[in-house]
């Protein structure tokens, strides 16, 4: 089979182009209701009270009134404004590599052999450092490298050896997460479709949009619903289909949930 979906890319300018646009939106409401506020403003002479008793008391308390109410409704639309532009802006910066990219084995691959050659450099380095007690002449240091272990020992960060063990440490658990990344999706690579027929519906493997489904004859009752969300299963009411990753566990999951083998 194959892992991913090949509408990744326009999925996510898609979902980046609908949060610029309800942003806009949002800035536009909040420009449209502090002009009207204004506009109301601009009639009432400044220092103005409220003349009680006079015939025009109604009239100002209802302007103060919308005033106050459009003042509110365009700082909250601007906020709202600022929320959608901050997660469009997050989603466009996002270079986590997601599983149902097509091209997230290659990637992920490419991220480990990185990963692996930064764990061989600081290794070496160190070693040559505690040989030679210095970094002069080290092969394998850059001189950027060489630039950022000066700056931390300077600022006295960590002193002793070019890279503290927490640095490798970390690096070596990144190491052991994307290899086990990589054989998660060589596991869903290898996958085959699947149709399972059960009372009320079918389960079925899309290898299109990368997911299992669960689709029932009917609406299934409360205590079903719950179920299938505490299992991570959401309702995609494109798809007409409670769904999931697609994954073994997720298929498991699913046969656990619909009472089949």
């Amino acid at each position: 089979m194959s892992i991913g979906r090949e509408d990744y890319a326009e999925r996510k300018e898609a979902r980046i182009d609908r949060l610029e646009a309800r942003a806009t939106k949002a800035q536009a409401e909040s420009a449209a209701a502090y002009n009207t506020a204004r506009s109301i403003m601009d009639h009432i002479p400044p220092g103005q009270p409220i003349l009680i008793g006079h015939h025009s008391e109604k009239r100002h308390r209802r302007d103060l009134d919308k005033i106050d109410r459009n003042m509110r409704k365009s700082v909250e639309a601007d906020e709202k404004a600022s929320y959608y532009a901050s997660r469009a802006e997050a989603a466009a910066s996002n270079t986590a590599i997601s599983s149902d990219d097509p091209g997230a084995m290659e990637k992920l691959q490419a991220k480990l052999e990185g990963l692996q050659a930064d764990q061989a450099m600081m290794k070496a380095v160190n070693a040559y450092y505690r040989k030679h007690k210095t970094l002069d002449g080290c092969p394998e240091l850059t001189p950027e490298a060489r630039q950022g272990i000066e700056k931390s020992w300077s600022m006295g960060w960590y002193v002793g050896i070019p890279f503290p063990p927490y640095a490798l440490s970390n690096n070596n658990a990144e190491i052991n997460r994307i290899k086990k990344r990589l054989e998660a999706l060589r596991t869903v690579d290898k996958m085959e479709h699947v149709e399972i027929e059960f009372e009320g519906g079918v389960i079925v493997t899309n290898e299109e949009i990368n997911r299992v489904q669960i689709i029932f004859d009917a609406k299934p009752e409360e205590a079903i619903r719950r179920e299938l969300k505490s299992w991570g299963f959401r309702w995609s009411p494109r798809e007409g289909a409670w769904q999931a990753q697609r994954t073994p566990r997720y298929l498991h999951r699913a046969k656990r949930i619909c009472h089949v083998e």
